[in-house]
């Protein structure tokens, strides 16, 4: 249970800093003060034997310049108005090493993926800015490995920050000097105290993403706690997990783990805050190892919008005492609020170097988008991560261009949402947007469905509904209904093609139909075991290119939400 502290007066205070303190007090609990004066720091945890600060990122996307004031990826190093990027990180950090230096900042992993900077640079963006952003860890997330593991490990030769996977075992091992880098954990010393940090990554890469054959991913249960009884042998008490699992693994793993005393998580992009409404769960999460030792769990969202704070206390035996936290919004009022440092102007340069082609790419019109919504108004669709819960706009264009390009013949097309990585916009459309929307190396395929095997596909898509994963299906030339409350496996209530002549027929589950898809989920990505035994024909576009061509035949596109997908 979490403690609340008494903060005992020590020395002569200022009457700014009794004001802060009465404040301080009034407030109940640790975890909810935002406390910036310098004075008060040293009251932070009276009775601790140590304490530690945790600056923490997951997540980011490739999306160093934030987002704008409309949502969207920003593509300069800072958009007047917006949030988030490596900029306002750097500054945000640096503020709070100026009160609390030996502070360690930690990068759980999906570094990789999500906007055009990744698309145009590939690894190339993140090898220029990693070291310069004072991480003294980052982890490998899923979408590390997109475009192989070779991809990777070109990251890592070019980095001096520390690298960290222990579950990632390469056999045979190739011949790369980034393999001399990668360690299981470290161990710091602040203020005396060893410090063990592991790296995790999810187990589940090989159906989230493409890493190719030679690379085995291992039990982050079993290897946890073989790092664990490591580094207890080394005198380490003080051990922080960096992990790449999703919240509710996270804590089922410290339920099952003992001697952890912190999880630095990513994956599920679950934000936790103790005043923000959306927010998954409290900052941090309160969990209990086997033993019974507290353990803490925290994340902080995805695109590097939020910095996760956490401040915690123990005592001598390195046990967990007394904590508090807060994900911090990187915007300029939270800036101001910190008396942030001006802008790293080299930091800066550097990301607007890496800008000018994508701004370029940006600048070409292809095709125009009008969207509305049921009522006919104009709709903007700025969060993505909608297409992996309910129909989207973005969904139904790319499955209507799938459906077209290059596969007219195709009754049915379907998109895992995870595909989708940015949302397309209303209005003119550039080769920046489909790029953005459609990153990876997918290639449209088709074959004869049988009706049964689509019709656990629909479930299979449905089966982890509301937690985010990337295999809801978005479709054309198909809807479905599907009740969240009935038993995975048995969700979908309804499904309807539509035949030639406009009319919507039920999905018969003894027939066969012609549906296009992509590679990844037709050969099994996402989990999408079931589609590993037809015969798929390749086409000969990559899926980016099919929305392409979509757009400069076909537009202006009018699309509307038709309620192909409806939750009951």
């Amino acid at each position: 249970m979490k403690k609340c502290m008494v903060v005992k007066k020590t020395m002569k205070l200022s009457w700014w800093s009794l004001v802060l303190i009465t404040i301080f007090l009034l407030s109940g609990c640790a975890s909810q003060v935002q406390v910036t004066s310098r004075q008060s720091l040293p009251l932070l945890f009276p009775d601790a034997d140590f304490t530690l600060t945790i600056l923490h990122t997951n997540d980011v996307h490739s999306s160093y310049g934030g987002i704008t004031d409309k949502g969207m990826t920003c593509y300069s190093a800072l958009c007047e108005g917006g949030r988030g990027g490596y900029v306002r990180l750097d500054q945000a950090v640096r503020a709070i090493r100026q009160d609390s230096p030996d502070a360690l900042l930690l990068d759980a992993g999906d570094i990789f993926q999500g906007t055009l900077f990744w698309t145009l640079h590939k690894e190339r963006m993140h090898m220029a800015l990693m070291d310069k952003m004072g991480y003294q860890a980052i982890i490998p997330g899923n979408h590390e490995f997109d475009d192989g593991w070779a991809t990777w490990l070109r990251l890592i030769e070019g980095l001096k920050t520390p690298v960290l996977a222990a579950n990632v075992v390469f056999d045979p091992r190739p011949d790369s000097p980034a393999l001399d880098k990668i360690k299981p954990y470290i161990v710091l010393e602040r203020q005396g105290r060893k410090i063990g940090i592991v790296g995790l990554v999810t187990e589940d890469v090989p159906t989230t993403s493409t890493p190719g054959p030679g690379v085995e991913f291992s039990s982050a249960q079993a290897t946890l706690e073989k790092a664990v009884a490591e580094l207890t042998a080394q005198d380490v008490h003080i051990i922080i997990a960096v992990t790449h699992l999703g919240l509710e693994v996270d804590r089922q793993l410290v339920r099952a783990v003992d001697g952890v005393d912190i999880v630095v998580g990513a994956h599920s992009h679950s934000l936790l805050s103790n005043y923000n409404k959306k927010a998954e769960a409290p900052y941090p999460v309160v969990e209990q190892t086997p033993d019974g030792t507290t353990a803490l769990v925290v994340t902080a969202s995805t695109a590097c919008i939020y910095l996760g704070h956490l401040d915690v206390g123990f005592d001598s035996e390195g046990v967990v005492r007394e904590w508090r936290g807060r994900p911090i919004l990187l915007d300029q009022a939270t800036l101001e609020s910190l008396h942030a440092p001006e802008p790293n102007a080299e930091l800066v340069q550097l990301i607007e170097d890496f800008a000018v082609p994508v701004k370029e790419m940006m600048q070409t019109t292809i095709g125009t988008v009008n969207a509305a919504d049921k009522e006919g108004l104009p709709l903007e669709e700025p969060n993505v991560m909608e297409c992996r819960k309910v129909e989207c706009m973005t969904g139904n264009i790319v499955a209507d261009a799938l459906r077209t390009v290059p596969f007219s013949e195709a009754q049915i097309a379907i998109i895992n949402g995870g595909a989708l990585r940015t949302s397309l916009p209303g209005g003119a459309i550039t080769p920046g947007n489909v790029l953005g929307t459609l990153p990876f190396q997918n290639t449209p395929v088709i074959t004869d469905m049988p009706g049964e095997i689509l019709w656990q596909a629909l479930e299979h898509g449905v089966a982890k509904y509301g937690e985010g994963e990337g295999g809801f299906l978005q479709v054309s030339g198909l809807r479905y209904a599907f009740n969240p409350a009935l038993a995975p496996g048995s969700r979908v209530t309804r499904a309807e093609f539509q035949a030639p002549s406009g009319q919507w027929l039920p999905v018969d589950k003894q027939s066969t139909y012609r549906v296009v898809t992509v590679d990844f989920i037709a050969n099994g990505g996402d989990g999408f075991d079931m589609f590993t035994s037809l015969l798929w024909a390749e086409g000969d576009k990559l899926a980016n290119d099919s929305l392409r061509v979509y757009f400069e035949e076909y537009s202006p596109i009018a699309i509307q939400l038709e309620e192909r997908i409806i939750i009951e």
